[in-house]
């Protein structure tokens, strides 16, 4: 039995509808993103000067770990700063957050390090650094196979 249709017949039509999709489909591909990790981390403070400037510095170490240190905070002596980490493929976003604030304090200049381990050797990530303590942020890119530190300025 051989199907004819008349290229004017809606058939035709909805026929070639339905293939040109499904070609469309088949070229475009499916990317499939890993859903992101997320992991939170303490910043260790020590009391520091009231000058420095907001920075954060980030260094990898042996072992595939990574240093983070951070000067330019003010906090209350019984306050912390936790670090938010988002990762997923080669992007990361890092939060800065307040901890638990006991009592009602006056802020002192403190610098903070962080030793985290959810970053991968050999990878360039895209980094977006945000700040809630002091409202500042940075963007720029990490190459966790350089042994050099890179020191970033946080924007206003």
């Amino acid at each position: 039995m051989v199907l004819m249709l008349d290229i004017n017949s809606v058939e035709f039509y909805t026929i070639a509808f339905v293939v040109a999709m499904a070609l469309v489909g088949l070229l475009m591909g499916r990317t499939e993103k890993k859903p992101p990790s997320t992991y939170i981390f303490q910043l260790l403070t020590m009391p520091s000067s009231s000058d420095d400037d907001d920075l954060l510095c980030i260094e990898v170490l042996d072992g595939g770990r990574v240093r983070l240190s951070r000067t330019g905070l003010s906090i209350g002596p019984e306050e912390t700063v936790n670090l938010v980490f988002t990762v997923r493929d080669e992007q990361c976003s890092i939060v800065e957050k307040k901890g638990v604030r006991r009592r009602r304090s006056i802020g002192e200049p403190v610098s903070g390090e962080a030793i985290v381990k959810c970053l991968r050797p050999g990878c360039r990530y895209r980094m977006r650094y945000e700040s809630q303590v002091t409202s500042k942020w940075a963007t720029f890119t990490f190459d966790t196979s350089s042994p050099d530190p890179k020191v970033v300025k946080l924007n206003i």
